[in-house]
C-alpha cells in the first residue's frame, strides 16, 4: 500500500498528495492511504468549553491557520494581492452571514406549526410512490434468451406439481430464486438508472445464485462485485440514490446489518424526512437469512429493521410472492430492506394457480395473503414458518378435527391488519409463528396490536411463537430451535383447545417453568 502521512494545513501539498495517489490508482497500481494531519482550532460544538487543551495551545496553532498561511503565501508569490485577499475574506464573511440570517428569518425559513400539522413528520416517512419502468429496453452484452441460465428458465414448469399432482423439483420448477432473478432482470433491462452489486453478485451469480446468468447480460458498470465492506456497501447505494439513481444492493448475510449500521439506520431510513420530503431514496437492500451456519450466520433480524422508522420491510416466503413483492420493492421510491430465507430459495410455488406468471406484475406491499382456509385457528406466519404452520394445520385437521386459517405476512412494514382481524372474528384465536428469537421479535408486535385491533373477537389472549432467546445453533440442532410443526400443535391445543391436547414430552415445551427461565 502506497501510504502517506500529508501536512493538512497545506492546501498544495494535500492537493500534491493526491494528484500522485490517483495517478498510481488510474495506472491499476494502488490501493493508496492518505493519513491528512489537521487541528481543529474550535471545539467539537458550540458547548464545548475547550477544557482539554491550554489557551497556550491554541495561541500556538493560531500560527499554523492554514487560511492565513495560504493567503499568506498567494501574496508573497504574486498570484494575489493583500487587498483582494481582504475582499474575499469580505466577501466570504458577507455570504455565510446572509446564509445564517436567511435560516433564521420565519419569513423565509417559516417555522413549523406543529399544532396544524400534528402528523407531518409521519407524512414525510414515505412517499408510498412507484415508478413505472420504462418499456425500452437498455443496452446489454447480449439478449437475454441466447444465455444458457436464462434459457433454462424458460423451460422451466411454472408451477411446482405436474398434471398429476405430483411435486416437481427446483430443477424442473421455477423456484424462489429463479422468481428473485426474473423480477431483477425486468427491471435491469427497462431502468437504466438501476445497478446492482454486492459481494460476488458478478462472476458467482450472487453468492446464492439469484443473478445467476445475468453478467452475460448486463455490463460491469451495472452489475459488478463489491468489497468486503458492508457500510461502504449500503452507503454508496445511498449516495446513488441521492443523486437520482436507483440501487439493488446485497448483503450476503442478514447478521452482516451491524457491519451497516449506521448507513442503514441513519442514512438510507431517513434522507426523506430530514429533507423534508425533497431527497427520494428508492434503494432495495436484499439481505438473506442464514441456515446451518450458526450463532454469527443465521439470525433474523426481522424485528431491528422494523424498529427503524423510514425503512420498509419484505418478507416473502413463496416464488410468487418473491416476484411481485421484489418488483414492487425496485418500482418504489422509498428504501426497503428485503428479506430472503435461504432455506427457501429452493422452494417451488405450490399456491398460486397457474404458478409464477412469466409475465412482469407486482404485489402491493403490506397485504398479508391467506394461504390455507380455516374455521378455528388464526396463525399469522413470518418468513419460512409459513411451512411448518401448514404441516401443522394438515396434521391437526386429520387428527384433531381442528381447521386451522394459515396467513403469510409477506410485509412487515407496512402491514395492513384487516385480512387477520377477520380471520380472528371467524376463528377467535390467534397464534403468531416466527423464526426470530421471541423476545421483542416482530411477531410480538403483530400480537400486541392484534390485542387492541380485534379484541372483543379473541376468545384468548394471542399466542407469540418464535425460536428460544438463544444464540443460533449449528445445522444439527435447528430441528430443536426453530419453531416445528409439533411446537405450532402444541400451543394450539394446550393453550386454545385443552381438550384436544396432545401431551408431547417434546424439548420445546414452552409451559415447562424450568426452560422458560433460561429463556426469557
Amino acid at each position: 500500500m502506497h501510504a502517506e502521512t500529508v501536512n493538512g494545513a497545506n492546501p498544495l501539498a494535500v492537493a500534491d498528495a493526491v494528484r500522485r495517489k490517483r495517478a498510481l490508482l488510474i495506472e491499476g497500481n494502488g490501493p493508496a492511504l492518505l493519513d491528512v494531519e489537521c487541528y481543529r482550532s474550535t471545539g467539537h460544538s458550540t458547548t464545548d468549553a475547550n477544557v482539554y487543551r491550554s489557551r497556550e495551545e491554541l495561541k500556538l496553532w493560531e500560527k499554523r491557520d492554514p487560511i492565513i498561511n495560504f493567503s499568506t503565501l498567494m501574496v508573497e508569490k504574486g498570484v494575489m494581492s493583500v487587498e483582494q485577499v481582504e475582499a474575499m475574506r469580505q466577501d466570504v464573511t458577507a455570504q455565510i452571514e446572509g446564509v445564517t440570517r436567511a435560516a433564521v428569518n420565519p419569513e423565509a425559513a417559516p417555522v413549523v406549526n406543529i399544532k396544524d400539522d400534528p402528523l407531518l413528520i409521519g407524512k414525510l416517512m414515505f412517499s408510498n410512490q412507484e415508478i413505472a419502468v420504462p418499456a425500452s429496453p437498455t443496452q446489454v452484452l447480449q439478449t437475454p434468451e441466447n444465455t444458457a441460465a436464462i434459457k433454462s428458465l424458460l423451460r422451466k414448469a411454472r408451477f411446482g406439481f405436474d398434471p398429476d399432482g405430483q411435486p416437481l423439483s427446483g430443477m424442473r420448477a421455477i423456484t424462489l430464486r429463479d422468481a428473485l432473478t426474473e423480477s431483477t432482470l425486468h427491471h435491469m433491462l427497462n431502468d437504466a438508472s438501476l445497478v446492482a452489486y454486492g459481494e460476488e453478485c458478478r462472476e458467482w451469480g450472487g453468492a446464492f445464485g439469484v443473478y445467476r446468468g445475468l453478467a452475460e447480460i448486463f455490463p460491469y458498470d451495472r452489475l459488478f462485485n463489491s468489497p468486503i465492506s458492508e457500510a461502504a456497501i449500503v452507503a454508496t447505494a445511498v449516495g446513488y440514490a441521492l443523486e437520482g439513481g436507483r440501487a439493488l444492493v446485497e448483503l450476503m448475510y442478514g447478521d452482516f446489518i451491524g457491519r451497516a449500521g449506521d448507513e442503514i439506520f441513519n442514512q438510507m431510513a431517513k434522507w426523506r424526512s430530514m429533507s423534508n420530503g425533497t431527497l427520494k431514496m428508492p434503494v432495495v437492500l436484499r439481505c438473506s437469512v442464514g441456515s446451518k451456519y450458526g450463532a454469527q450466520h443465521s439470525q433474523d433480524w426481522t424485528a431491528l429493521i422494523a424498529h427503524i422508522p423510514g425503512l420498509k420491510v419484505l418478507y416473502p416466503a413463496t416464488p410468487y410472492d418473491a416476484k411481485g413483492l421484489l418488483a414492487s420493492a425496485l418500482s418504489s421510491d422509498d428504501p426497503v430492506v428485503f428479506f430472503e430465507s435461504q432455506r427457501l430459495y429452493d422452494t417451488v410455488e405450490q399456491f398460486r394457480d397457474g404458478g409464477v406468471p412469466s409475465d412482469y406484475y407486482r404485489i402491493p406491499m403490506g397485504e398479508p395473503d391467506v394461504k390455507r382456509f380455516g374455521e378455528d385457528v388464526t396463525i399469522l406466519t413470518i418468513g419460512p414458518s409459513l411451512y411448518p404452520a401448514l404441516a401443522a394445520a394438515a396434521e391437526m385437521e386429520e387428527k384433531y378435527s381442528l381447521s386451522a386459517e394459515v396467513i403469510d405476512a409477506r410485509s412487515l412494514v407496512p402491514f395492513n391488519y384487516d385480512k387477520v382481524v377477520e380471520s380472528v372474528k371467524k376463528t377467535g384465536y390467534l397464534l403468531v409463528v416466527s423464526e426470530a428469537s421471541e423476545r421483542g421479535s416482530f411477531g410480538m408486535t403483530l400480537s400486541s396490536n392484534m390485542t387492541r385491533f380485534a379484541y372483543e373477537h379473541l376468545k384468548a389472549a394471542p399466542r407469540v411463537l418464535g425460536s428460544p432467546n438463544w444464540i443460533v445453533p449449528g445445522a444439527e440442532m435447528e430441528s430443536t430451535y426453530f419453531p416445528q410443526a409439533g411446537d405450532i400443535i402444541d400451543v394450539v391445543t394446550s393453550d386454545f383447545y385443552p381438550a384436544k391436547k396432545t401431551n408431547r414430552s417434546g424439548v420445546r415445551n414452552w409451559d415447562d417453568r424450568e426452560l422458560a427461565k433460561v429463556s426469557l
